[in-house]
């Protein structure tokens, strides 16, 4: 049987009190908890159930149906939830209870844990350093949108016993969230994989996004390190004056141009070259003895510095966890995919379909409009955008500044919807005057408009803030592209 903690234990660390209802004394040193739950549908027998109060519900509720199910435990902040014949332990929050769980289970584990946040690109590096590192280690990984205090704190309990390197994903909306998260986990290798303007309309500027994102370095355990995009002077200037005393600082770089040398640890690409099959590059790392043999490529399936950049933090958290290179890593590399709504292409029998809608920023839309053209070439490009989100009094200025860079990459036609698409319009016309765009007043006029211009042999990418929907519609017509 497995013993994630005892009944003492978990007391202990929560933080809270006991309240037994059982008929009998409770020996709390002998009740075995052998998982944490926070979903009645997954609850097992000997696990703890933490009762999650949210703005819409509340799990303090099911604590009967837990105890029911086999539940040993039930975590929740008020004793009349607890059943009788039950034994719970009453909190004043439950979900800063289920993160000194997890806390307390990520230093039991005793695993190297890695943590990933940035503006952009973050599920797609984390996964990238999850695929390689499991060439040669047991690796637990973040799954789905689990980045918050609630998924994090899941995701860490969840692991298994034999897990050897967590990856973990941090994400934000406001300042000090990544701060309780990185306290939670603990990380001995932080990742930020860039500072943009995601969110700026809460932050207010591009300077407290970074102050946000550097707020991971505060949990890095002792001689923990701290990768940043070193291709970013501003972020890496920022980190290198900020990381307090015992931690170290590597530097990432995809481009060059930025003088890493001050940084103990780096790894960056060297000769990069790029064709329609994605990104070929050499690797120079001082990890384990500066080493570059320009004999030895890489090569990524997509386009632009980000993709090549995600693949150097894969290789960089591989060789501080003692992996070298092999062709087996190469091969991880060179298969990495996109995930649905991030990127992934489909070749219809009638169309190639681009599927980036899953969110949008400046960033995130430069790097699509730019895989794109190279994916599409041959083809008529169609680009289906919608707006981007939460970027306040700002939302003018850069809508109109990705019209802009749109115009640079060759689309046919562009159709946009959304509040400032015609901040866009005006951008990309500024840019190119003679460009084929229409604008719709919502996503349905988006799919009639597409519908009716859309031909056989076409290349579409839908790129777009979630909200939008657009994803359904990527979906809509990756099915008409193969209706007979």
């Amino acid at each position: 049987m497995r013993v994630m903690f005892t009944l003492d234990e978990a007391v202990r660390t929560t933080g809270g009190k006991l309240a037994a209802k059982a008929s009998g004394p409770v020996q709390a040193g002998s009740v075995i908890i052998t998982g944490v739950s926070t979903d009645t549908r997954t609850v097992a027998d000997g696990n703890l159930f933490v009762g999650i109060r949210g703005e819409n519900f509340n799990g303090c509720e099911y604590a009967s149906q837990a105890i029911d199910k086999g539940a040993s435990c039930v975590v929740v902040d008020d004793e009349s939830y607890i059943p009788e014949g039950g034994i719970g332990i009453v909190v004043g929050n439950t979900i800063d209870a289920l993160g000194a769980l997890a806390r307390a289970y990520r230093f039991k584990l005793g695993a190297k844990v890695i943590a990933v946040t940035g503006s952009v690109g973050k599920t797609s590096t984390r996964n990238m350093i999850a695929d390689v590192l499991r060439t040669g280690l047991k690796v637990h990984s973040t799954s789905a949108n689990n980045n918050n205090e609630i998924g994090m704190s899941r995701t860490i309990l969840e692991a298994p016993e034999d897990t050897q390197v967590m990856v973990l994903e941090m994400g934000m909306r406001a300042l000090g969230e990544i701060s309780y998260l990185t306290a939670i986990a603990r990380p001995d290798i932080a990742v930020i994989t860039n500072v943009g303007y995601s969110h700026i309309g809460r932050l207010g500027s591009r300077e407290n996004i970074m102050k946000a994102k550097m707020e991971i370095a505060e949990g890095l355990t002792d001689g923990g390190i701290l990768a940043v995009n070193a291709d970013d002077d501003s972020l890496l200037g920022y980190a290198i004056d900020n990381l307090s005393g015992g931690k170290v600082i590597a530097a990432v770089s995809a481009e060059g141009g930025t003088d890493i040398s001050v940084c103990p640890l780096s790894v960056s690409a060297e000769d990069l070259t790029e064709d329609e099959e994605g990104m070929s590059f050499g690797v120079r790392s001082n990890i384990d003895g500066d080493k570059y043999d320009p004999d030895d490529r890489f090569i990524v399936p997509h386009h632009g510095a980000f993709a090549v950049r995600n693949a150097l933090f894969a290789l960089f958290c591989a060789y501080s966890c003692g992996l070298k290179d092999s062709a087996e890593i190469k091969d991880v590399i060179a298969r990495s995919g996109l995930g649905e709504g991030r990127g992934k292409i489909t070749l219809t029998e009638k169309y190639l379909i681009v599927n980036d809608a899953y969110n949008a920023a400046p960033e995130s839309m430069e790097n699509a409009f730019r895989s794109f053209s190279w994916t599409a070439r041959g083809r008529r490009k169609i680009a289906v955008l919608g707006g981007m989100l939460e970027l306040g009094d700002y939302a003018a200025e850069l809508h109109e500044m990705t019209g802009r860079s749109c115009a640079k990459y060759g689309f046919d036609i562009i159709l946009v919807t959304g509040e400032n698409a015609g901040d866009f319009i005006r951008g990309a016309r500024e840019a190119d005057a003679g460009l084929d765009i229409t604008q719709c007043p919502d996503t349905q006029a988006v799919g009639a408009e597409l519908e009716r211009i859309i031909k056989p042999g076409d290349a579409v990418l839908f790129k777009a803030s979630h909200s939008f929907g657009f994803e359904a519609l990527a979906k809509t017509f990756t099915e008409k592209g193969n209706e007979a």
